[in-house]
């Protein structure tokens, strides 16, 4: 029986993990193995599954923050240890060698044979003996209540994933204030404006919208109307950019809005699966 300490839980559900994502499949199957190998208990499974769900979580977010520009959704079945649970005990009662299974044991030395413990020079406890008073209160003594692994992991997550989220939204505010600073100098000193739109647009298309409507507010420029598809099309077709320090930093910002809006999502399913990871 299985009795790891909090490392060897979450080095065993960081093994499921790597697991489910070269073999695909399910966390389930995957933590429904190891519990049978090591004939865990019902509480020992649910921190197993749950350490697994986090684990896998944490895979999948460094293959999308590798893949894609970190654009890939993160989207996996996350396992159930209650139909863990209930599939280890279901099998178990339709098992028709499980009448049998004190026999087993002993066949297979699970059990204690006590004459042989008495050849080999054990005490033995005398059949019958009361035990003492102390031995009842040890006994009779509430078990200490462990907090759940999964649940402290998933707490550590979102304050790294918090963290993260504030400096990326410092990062893109503070990136755009520079830029505009840049179109606030005097004619002349600094680059034109209309310029760095049109490259804007033609580098990037409308996903930087965002940054154009901040720039032009902080740069007390008017605003506009957001651009039809059509035109930023055919504006990609036909214009040329050139690589510079204004574009250099827009492409900063936008990577900075893609990490603050990663670490969103992150923290959304974080407080999604907190609830069902609690006991």
């Amino acid at each position: 029986m299985a009795r790891w300490n909090e490392a060897e839980f979450v080095e065993r559900a960081g093994r499921i993990a790597r697991d489910h994502a070269v073999t695909k499949k399910t966390l389930n199957d995957l933590s429904e193995k190891v519990a049978r190998d090591e004939n865990l208990q019902p509480d020992e499974i649910r921190t197993l599954v749950r350490l697994a769900n986090v684990a896998t979580f944490q895979e999948l977010f460094k293959s999308r923050d590798a893949a894609n520009g970190g654009d890939k959704m993160i989207e996996f079945e996350s396992g159930d240890p209650e139909a863990v649970i209930h599939r280890i005990v279901d099998s178990a009662q339709s098992d028709p060698q499980t009448a049998n299974i004190h026999n087993d044991k002993l066949a297979s030395w699970e059990l204690p044979d006590q004459m042989s413990a008495k050849r080999r020079g054990f005490e033995l406890e005398a059949p019958g003996r009361e035990k003492t008073a102390s031995e009842l209160d040890q006994e009779s003594a509430p078990r200490p209540m462990r907090r759940d692994l999964a649940v402290l992991a998933l707490r550590k997550l979102a304050s790294e994933f918090e963290m993260e989220r504030l400096s990326a939204g410092t990062l893109w505010e503070s990136t755009l204030s520079k830029l505009a600073a840049e179109f606030r100098k005097a004619p002349g000193y600094g680059p034109a404006y209309a310029s760095f739109e049109k490259d804007a647009f033609a580098e990037h298309g409308l996903d930087c919208w965002p940054e154009i409507v901040c720039l032009r507010e902080t740069a007390r420029l008017p605003t506009i109307p957001k651009p039809s598809s059509e035109k930023v099309a055919s504006l990609q077709g036909h214009h040329v950019t050139e690589d510079t320090a204004e574009l250099r930093l827009l492409k900063q910002a936008l990577d900075a809005r893609a990490d603050y809006d990663k670490f969103v999502a992150s923290l959304a399913w974080i407080k999604q699966n907190m609830p069902a990871m609690g006991r």
